[in-house]
């Protein structure tokens, strides 16, 4: 019964061992080239919850108005430190 049992046990690790050349060959080897990796992607994208009209103006005009908030912000400061410099360096 142990010599069954120990037998048992070198046939698992033995099937454990062809599994793991298995995965670390597919990774290697790129998993199914170009054409499967296309599949993939398309099968990915097809997930995506895209926005519709709308949220997409919407989106964007926070983005513009983010980009020239930042924009001001950042002219601001370039113009008091461009001011103290030329006062500090004259």
């Amino acid at each position: 019964m142990a010599k069954k049992q120990g037998a048992q046990a070198q046939e698992k690790r033995a099937g454990a061992k062809s599994q793991q050349k298995k995965g670390a060959q597919t990774a290697r080897s790129g998993g199914g080239g170009p054409v499967k990796f296309a599949k993939d992607v398309r099968g990915e994208l097809r997930k995506v919850n895209w926005p519709n009209r709308e949220q997409l103006r919407q989106s964007t005009a926070i983005v513009i108005l983010v980009v020239l908030f930042l924009m001001a912000y950042v002219a601001a400061w370039d113009f008091v430190f461009r001011n103290v410099a030329g006062f500090i360096f004259g």
